[in-house]
């Protein structure tokens, strides 16, 4: 099994939390709390009234922001509507894209987590680096295949997360 012939809408999550981009800060925190997890992905508010575009991401927002707005020690930051402190560039992969494209793709613009989009733009998934290790780590071809090539720096960000998550993984299994 090869890293190129495993298209990302094979093991990518298909629910994706999402909040409107009129919310603030501690609403998407509150929304993350609540669901357990790292990232809320931002659509439009006045997509979320046209059910035809409630889907139409443009943005996301993780943990790794709400820590850098909470660290400015602006509290009015944590008022504004989260479309006045977004980037409003949103890095994403079809669901035809393969794991090796979202491994280069992560690994070129530093990130951990990439939404799934249609070619119209419409919100179909979202997948993680943990999703793809996972992935890895079950079958041991494609354990072989991400270490020996040439894929993803063996001194990069990308393959540090990798080995810890396996690392984890493995202490996991043995308690």
């Amino acid at each position: 099994m090869s890293l190129e012939s495993i298209p990302v809408s094979s093991i990518m999550t298909k629910k994706v939390i999402v909040q409107t981009d009129n919310q603030n800060i501690q609403a998407i925190s509150n929304t993350m709390y609540e669901n357990n997890i790292g990232n809320v992905l931002i659509v439009r508010n006045d997509a979320a009234q046209d059910s035809v575009k409630q889907d139409k991401a443009v943005d996301i927002i993780t943990e790794r922001d709400i820590v850098r707005i909470v660290g400015s020690f602006d509290p009015t930051l944590y008022h504004f509507p989260v479309r006045e402190l977004m980037s409003k560039s949103i890095i994403s992969i079809t669901p035809t894209c393969s794991l090796k494209d979202a491994m280069e793709t992560m690994q070129t613009k530093n990130i951990r987590r990439l939404p799934i989009l249609e070619a119209d733009g419409k919100l179909v998934g979202i997948i993680t680096s943990r999703d793809i290790f996972k992935l890895i780590i079950k079958n041991q071809d494609t354990v072989s295949t991400f270490i020996n090539s040439n894929l993803v720096p063996l001194s990069g960000e990308f393959y540090e997360r990798f080995t810890q998550y396996w690392s984890d993984d493995i202490l996991h299994k043995t308690r």
